[in-house]
């Protein structure tokens, strides 16, 4: 029992200097007796075993601390690389990043077809293309991360796919059997929320809307990712604004997904206006008074703000991260937002844009395999 405890100890003292090291990104072993309260021996033993195992570089700089000098050490970014991916409807994104979370090199590959056979092709293409450009690093590649927009069962398996026909889809065991590299696939949305809990360490509840090619929201409770009994928890964007509204491809009819996705935004314009645009052209048209587009983003507002309001009565999250093109570029989006949320029992700390821009999914990808890892539990680092 003694041996067992010791055991555990070591392993709880090991992440705890993991985790300063990470959150610091340099400082030195007498610092980290210090803010860990662990004695000096302890400290040199597991930092010079992370030396050893090349996850932290002894430099040649030095401060003063009590009129001695002290070696600073540094996580070391170039131990492995990871792979993250976004699978989108006509094309896949992906990066190499390094283990501060730095993006080395990115691709867009384009898919003609959301067929299956033909898209497969193009991921294991655009893994090919990025292995080739991870960069010296230590242990090379030591994780694969793909976001996928639609609902994944538990095991991951992708049960459907909101721009495809696919169906019961072993993705993860796919690229893992293909590449022989330890793969993680998940929801967009949860992605997101994973990723903003990095940021937003300091709120154990919260809530990533994400708003893009559909919508989907990534939900955490209590310091954990909650999918619900079978996986699916978060699919907001098929739930009902407009009863007997717009056909989903969900089977139901007026889902929000249909009016405040990207998709959906375009729709409306070609509705209105008789005008294929894309959104990138819809914010343009906006900033420049188009009278359809300024019709379209009010009714965009109204809409969203009716469902950061329905969010907050549910689940009274401290946080709602917006990840969505019209909210960041247009700056106005999330203070229009707030004037509209009136009752008197919402209690909502943050209300903001994502930190991570457009690039929520591959960087939260990115941060969840680097915690991965590492193997440690608080994650905290400067974004």
């Amino acid at each position: 029992m003694k041996t067992h405890n010791s055991k555990s100890i070591k392993i709880q003292n090991n992440k705890l200097v993991v985790e300063k090291i990470v959150e610091l990104r340099e400082t030195s072993r007498s610092e980290l007796a210090k803010i860990t309260t662990l004695n000096k021996a302890t400290i040199s033993t597991i930092v010079n075993e992370l030396i050893d195992r090349k996850i932290v570089n002894e430099t040649n700089k030095t401060y003063k601390t009590y009129g001695r000098s002290a070696k600073i050490i540094e996580l070391n970014k170039n131990v492995g690389r990871i792979i993250s991916i976004e699978l989108l409807t006509n094309s896949i994104y992906g990066v190499i990043a390094n283990l501060y979370g730095e993006i080395l090199y990115e691709i867009n590959t384009e898919v003609e077809s959301p067929d299956f056979s033909i898209y497969l092709k193009k991921i294991i293409k655009t893994i090919d293309k990025l292995k080739t450009n991870t960069y010296d690093s230590t242990y090379g590649i030591i994780g694969i991360g793909v976001g996928v927009y639609g609902i994944l069962s538990n095991d991951k398996k992708i049960k459907f796919a909101t721009f495809t026909s696919w169906k019961d889809i072993e993705l993860k065991k796919i690229i893992e059997d293909y590449t022989g590299i330890k793969t993680y696939v998940e929801n967009e949305a949860n992605i997101s929320a994973l990723g903003e809990k990095i940021v937003y360490h300091h709120f154990p509840n919260l809530t990533s809307l994400n708003i893009g090619i559909g919508v989907g929201m990534g939900i955490v409770i209590d310091d954990k990712l909650y999918t619900g009994e079978d996986g699916y928890a978060g699919e907001i964007g098929h739930t009902i604004l407009i009863p007997n509204g717009k056909k989903c491809v969900c089977g139901n009819y007026g889902c929000l997904e249909r009016y405040i996705s990207d998709t959906g935004i375009e729709e409306k314009y070609y509705e209105l206006a008789k005008k294929n645009i894309s959104i990138n052209k819809f914010i343009e048209l906006y900033k420049k008074d188009d009278k359809t587009a300024k019709i379209i983003y009010n009714q965009f507002v109204e809409y969203l703000s009716i469902t950061v309001n329905n969010i907050c009565q549910i689940l009274n999250p401290s946080a709602i991260i917006i990840n969505s093109k019209i909210a960041e570029e247009i700056s106005e989006t999330i203070s229009l937002i707030k004037n509209k949320i009136r009752s008197k029992i919402v209690n909502l700390e943050v209300l903001t844009i994502s930190s991570y821009k457009q690039k929520t999914n591959v960087l939260g990808l990115t941060h969840i395999l680097i915690q991965d890892f590492l193997e440690i539990d608080n994650y905290k680092v400067p974004v």
